[in-house]
This record gives C-alpha cells, sequence and structure tokens, in this order.
C-alpha cells in the first residue's frame, strides 16, 4: 500500500534517560527531587530547529531576547501560576533551590498580580545562551553541564556529565513522519512514537469510516459513542507503543493503527453498546497523569504550520527559550528542585516511565515496553498534529495545526478538536470550546464536561457508559488556514484568566 502525505518532518524533542540506577528506587522519587530529573531536551530541541528549518533572516539571540526582557523587567503571576505556587507552598517553602518563587516582600510564594523579579539566575543564564555561538555545547558539554552534573551528584541525583554530554535530538525525515489519509483528500500528520500523535491520529481514523447525518439526534448521539469507542480501541493500542530505539515494533505499530486495514477491524468491532475491559485489548498500564505541558501552534504567512508540545511533566516550567511558552500552566511544579547555577527549574520526567513493581497512579501494572533503559525517550501523550486538506493538489489550501496540554487526555482532546472540525464542520472557535469527552479504557469510565448536553449524556448511559463529570479536560490550542487564505486561531478558555493567542 503506497501512503502519500504533505511535505512534513517532525523534530522529537523529549527528555532522555541515561541511567537505570533508579529503577529499584521508591515510587516517590520519580516525581519529587533529583532523582526525578531526566536530562532535559528543549534547547537542544530548539536549537536543533533553529540551526536546520531556521529561515536564516533571524538571530538566535533575537528569539530569546523578549524572554530575557521579561525577566528584566519583572511579569505579573497570574492565576495559574499563583494556584501552582499555593499548591506547593509548603514544599516550596523547604527547598533552598526554590527561593526565587518567594516573594522577598511577604515571605511567602507570589499571589495574583504580584510582579516576580526574583529570577535572576534563570535570567543570567538566558542572557549567556541568547549570546553563545554554540548555546548547544555551551549547556550539554560545557562548563554549564559541569556545574550542573557536580549539582546532580550533591544533591543525591542520578545525572552526570556524560549524561548532558549525551543527548541529542532526534530528527524524523519526511519518510518517517506518522500520517493518515483520511476521506475527502485529507491529510493528519504528526511525529512518531514515543509521541502520542498515532493514537490520536488512530482515533479520527476509526471515525472516518463511520457516515453520520448531523441533523439527526441519533446520528450525533451515535457519533459520540463510536467516538468513545474509538478511544478504547486507541488507547488500547498505546498500551504497546514506546521508543522506536527500544521496543522494536512501536514504529509497526503506529503505523499499523493509522492504517485503513486496522480502522476496518476496529470498525467492525464496535457494537452498539459498550463492553468490559478486556474486549478492547492492550497491555494496560494507565497514561501517567502530566500538567506541566504546554502547547503552541503556528502557521505563518507562507502556509508553513508549526505544532509544538512542551512538558516538565509534573510541573510549572518558566524556563524555556520562547516568550510564547514563558508561563505554562500546570498542577505542581517539576520536581519540586531547581539548579542553584542556572535557575533552571527541572523536570520530573522519570514518572512518565513505567517502573517494575510500581503500579502507576490508578494502581495497574507498569507496562514493559515503557521501562526505564539508559538512553531511553519515556512514552508520551503528547499529540500535536497538522491536518492538511490536500483537494488541490500539492498546495494545501486549508490548515489546522492543533496540539494540547493535559496528560493522558491531549490525544483525545486533540482529537475531539480535530474531529468536530473534519465531522461537525465546526470553526477552530467552535471545535476548541466545544465540551468533550475523555475514555483511556483504564479506568473504563467517559470523563466529561459539566457543559456537555445533557440529552447525549442520557442516551451514552443507555448503552453501557459509566459517566463522570470533571472541571474541564485537555487544554487546546489551535490555528486554522481557511480556505479563503485567513488565519483563525483560538487558545483554550481551560486555561484560565489569561488565556488569549500569544500573537499575529
Amino acid at each position: 500500500m503506497i501512503r502519500t502525505s504533505p511535505s512534513f518532518v517532525a523534530l522529537v524533542i523529549v527528555c532522555l534517560l541515561v541511567s537505570d540506577a533508579a529503577s529499584s528506587s521508591s515510587s516517590t522519587l520519580f516525581f519529587l527531587g533529583w532523582k526525578a530529573v531526566a536530562v532535559p531536551g528543549e534547547l537542544h530541541g530548539l536549537w536543533t530547529s533553529f540551526e536546520k528549518f531556521g529561515s536564516g533572516k533571524v538571530l538566535w539571540n533575537s528569539l530569546v531576547q523578549p524572554t530575557i526582557e521579561l525577566l528584566e523587567e519583572g511579569f505579573p503571576t497570574s492565576h495559574a501560576l499563583a494556584r501552582a505556587l499555593e499548591k506547593k507552598a509548603q514544599g516550596i517553602a523547604k527547598e533552598p533551590t526554590m527561593k526565587e518563587f518567594l516573594n522577598p516582600a511577604t515571605g511567602k510564594v507570589y499571589g495574583v498580580g504580584e510582579q516576580i523579579k526574583t529570577r535572576t539566575l534563570l535570567l543570567r543564564t538566558l542572557r549567556h545562551l541568547a549570546n553563545s555561538t554554540n548555546p548547544v555545547q555551551d549547556f550539554y558539554e560545557g562548563d554549564m553541564a559541569r556545574e550542573m552534573a557536580g549539582e546532580f551528584q550533591r544533591f543525591g541525583g542520578i545525572l552526570t556529565e556524560q549524561d548532558f554530554a549525551a543527548y541529542r535530538s532526534v530528527v524524523i525525515p519526511h519518510s518517517g513522519v506518522i500520517y493518515t489519509n483520511l476521506r475527502n483528500d485529507r491529510v493528519v500528520c504528526g511525529p512518531p512514537p514515543p509521541s502520542g500523535s498515532a493514537v490520536a491520529q488512530a482515533i479520527l481514523n476509526v471515525m472516518d469510516g463511520f457516515k453520520y447525518n448531523m441533523k439527526s439526534f441519533p446520528d450525533v448521539a451515535r457519533l459520540y459513542h463510536h467516538f468513545i469507542e474509538s478511544s478504547k480501541f486507541a488507547y488500547a493500542a498505546r498500551s504497546w507503543l514506546g521508543d522506536p530505539a527500544f521496543v522494536a515494533n512501536a514504529t509497526d505499530i503506529a503505523l499499523n493503527i493509522t492504517s485503513p486495514e486496522w480502522a476496518e477491524w476496529v470498525r467492525s468491532l464496535i457494537t452498539e453498546e459498550a463492553h468490559p475491559d478486556e474486549y478492547y485489548g492492550g497491555s494496560f498500564e494507565a497514561p501517567a497523569e502530566d500538567h506541566g505541558t504546554t502547547h503552541i501552534s503556528v502557521i505563518d504567512c507562507h502556509g508553513n504550520a508549526v505544532s509544538v508540545t512542551s512538558t516538565i511533566n509534573l510541573s510549572y516550567f518558566l524556563d524555556t527559550l520562547i516568550v510564547v511558552i514563558l508561563e505554562l500552566v500546570m498542577a505542581c511544579l517539576g520536581a519540586l528542585v531547581a539548579s542553584p547555577s542556572t535557575g533552571i527549574l527541572w523536570n520530573d520526567e522519570m514518572d512518565d516511565f513505567s517502573t517494575p513493581h510500581h503500579p502507576n497512579a490508578f494502581g495497574f501494572p507498569p507496562s514493559p515496553a515503557n521501562f526505564i533503559r539508559p538512553g531511553k525517550r519515556p512514552m508520551s501523550s503528547q499529540s500535536p498534529l497538522v491536518i492538511f486538506d490536500m483537494s488541490m493538489g500539492k498546495k494545501a489550501k486549508q490548515i489546522l495545526a492543533v496540539g494540547g496540554a493535559g496528560g493522558s487526555t491531549i490525544i483525545s482532546g486533540v482529537a475531539g478538536v480535530a474531529f468536530h472540525g473534519l465531522w461537525l464542520k465546526a470553526n477552530v472557535k467552535q471545535a476548541v470550546d466545544a465540551p468533550r469527552l475523555h475514555n483511556q479504557l483504564y479506568p473504563n469510565e467517559t470523563w466529561y464536561e459539566p457543559n456537555f448536553p445533557k440529552e447525549y449524556l442520557k442516551e451514552l448511559e443507555s448503552r453501557g457508559h459509566v459517566l463522570k463529570q470533571v472541571r474541564n479536560l485537555t487544554v487546546v490550542t489551535a490555528v486554522e488556514k481557511a480556505v479563503d487564505g485567513q488565519l483563525y486561531a483560538n487558545s483554550d478558555f481551560r486555561k484560565g484568566e489569561e488565556s488569549a493567542p500569544a500573537g499575529y
């Protein structure tokens, strides 16, 4: 079978583990403290993107400068950041390396609207990296790496100089991108595993074979039922995925679940009612919870589309080099430790791995495909997608770049926004704002947002779905180039009071 897609390159930038010393550690150490940290990939990925795909018209330091200016001048604490800080106020007060998150005027964590001007260590680091001719070498192999590695050894962590030096971003060529051909000449593209992109595509792949009358209540109710059932099969397939460098058939599985044959097989198994867990297959571990994530979607005047998801897992991360992702909404603060020399708030990406003898938050056994190995990248729910309408040949007349934050709900959230656009003919505003459903199979219950139409919920219950109301699900960001050439963007209201598109 020949599969075609528009020109697309994926840059996989995932935190990298280079020691298996933690595989026998207490599970608490996977998300708190110095042992929870994996080698960060953000800077390496941004510099690799700049070097390989930059236009040559923009200087590196000009990209970093807006963030430097914010740190110099200070910036107000948002509602989202204030909530995150308050939630971890006790831990911050006890951890000496987190003192920059305390307001010197009050001695407490920053509250809503209070001006943050204490990130002086991070400011110094960004100034250095902005003016460097090779920031990657400085950060991963130079004096900076040596000093950071010394901190890990001093505070009981596992990362070494060699670990930092070994980090590499993975650039996936056109031939390695995962894509799904849908009806009406639409093509969905995304990065391969360990990204969750193939899982989101699998949901759309199955949905694409059903036909609905959108003016018919029973048909719309059936559409939502099919979305939930498609999600269950897709999340079941996710349990077999992992880093292709360590899981031999991960790429084959990703290609399989985005193929027409797999979609047809799943549709043959979907009935008018929900089924017990084992009906859907899989080698289960529920996906790790992760609220330390943000997403940006960009389309430029030339039709180039970029969909970028960034995370430090359970965290609030101020340390990215792009101003539009300066402030991320999180439930916690990474590993709750920061570098005394650079001011970088460290990730807790170790928690994205499965570990032998340590069930996850839902009490399910670990997934062998995602066990800790030196040099391995953990499986992620991050699902950045770009969707093209190729009905006019090689020049896409319509483009949607979409992605989200919210741990395991990213996959269903991104797929849900896409299916609202593809099948419910919603514009980007309607698609992102629409109430959401989520079912990741374990636990086998369907989460719904408070404003989801009650008549459809009753219909879903009658089909055997176990429903649970939650405050809100994924935070999705999307930008669309419409048929008329105009660009439309929507930043999800679920992110909170300061939610707004970052720029135009």
